[in-house]
């Protein structure tokens, strides 16, 4: 991915004179940010605030910008030499470094390292269980980075690279907080793959923007639902709004089916499904589980 800031060096060793940059600053092509440093009009707006700054951006933003889903409330973080006059801006935090560094954008692997030390547990998971997701760093490359530290390990131990989505694995960390144990991306015969089963009945499904925005997905999941209902499932099903700013109601209503053991299935219920075929034994199903 482009990030758009040049040092007035690499500018010259591409050929341009300092006429040539004069213009392009007067048409708006490029902006100078610091001494010795200019953006395109291309360039990403957060590897500019961190530049204005004075260093490059890190952390959670600069693995956003890899290409990472994390939490927009996280801010913006800054890698800055040791040394350096920092312009204060309001929700910037800085990271000082004795590395000798210019402005930009940190490498994936800087990025997470800087984050390990910085950002709260679930933030770290949901940015590692997006980057493996989206085959951005693999599993074994995330492991490498984060196993020598204890923080590190305990991510790992969160850590879920079947989570499809950011607000799949904010789900998944809310009921384990609450000791709830799921198996997540379980496939069920004629329905296909649900996001978690509490117990043996409980299904809760994330809706993220990217895979159910649209009528056609919207029309299927219900479809879904109707099925599941049919065979005897519960279903809860969050929107990406309600995950991200009122996820507490979708945990009570989790643990209201728990406490009344309707993530169970019955006697009853036992019998008409091997009748018909449905019944699932979760414990051979394909799936991954996970407990607090």
């Amino acid at each position: 991915m482009a990030i758009g800031i040049f040092s007035s060096h690499l500018l010259r060793a591409h050929g341009l004179r300092k006429s040539d940059v004069r213009r392009a600053l007067a048409t708006g092509a490029l902006e100078r940010l610091r001494r010795g440093w200019y953006a395109s009009s291309m360039a990403s707006p957060d590897a500019v605030t961190a530049a204005r700054v004075g260093g490059r951006l890190t952390c959670l933003a600069a693995l956003r910008f890899h290409g990472a889903w994390t939490l927009e409330t996280f801010g913006l973080h800054v890698r800055v030499a040791d040394g350096i006059a920092v312009a204060r801006a309001p929700d910037i935090r800085v990271h000082w470094t004795s590395e000798r560094i210019g402005p930009g954008v940190d490498s994936i692997e800087e990025a997470l390292a800087s984050a390990l030390v910085c950002a709260d547990i679930r933030n770290l998971v949901i940015a590692v269980d997006s980057l493996v997701n989206r085959r951005i760093l693999t599993s074994s490359r995330v492991r490498e980075i984060l196993e020598p530290t204890a923080r590190g390990r305990r991510v790992l131990e969160l850590h879920d690279p079947a989570a499809e989505s950011g607000i799949e694995t904010l789900v998944r960390l809310a009921l384990r907080r609450h000791r709830i144990r799921t198996q997540s991306q379980v496939v069920i015969s004629g329905v296909g793959r649900v996001d978690f089963v509490v117990g043996e009945r409980l299904i809760i499904e994330a809706d993220g923007y990217d895979w159910h925005g649209d009528r056609v997905a919207f029309e299927r999941d219900r479809e879904r639902d109707r099925e599941l209902v049919r065979r005897g499932y519960v279903v809860i099903r969050a929107s990406y709004r309600q995950v991200t700013t009122d996820l507490d109601a979708a945990i009570v209503a989790v643990l209201a089916v728990v406490r009344r053991r309707e993530h169970r299935w019955r006697a009853v219920h036992r019998s008409q499904l091997s009748e018909s075929g449905y019944l699932v034994d979760l414990s051979s199903a394909e799936g991954r589980g996970s407990e607090s």
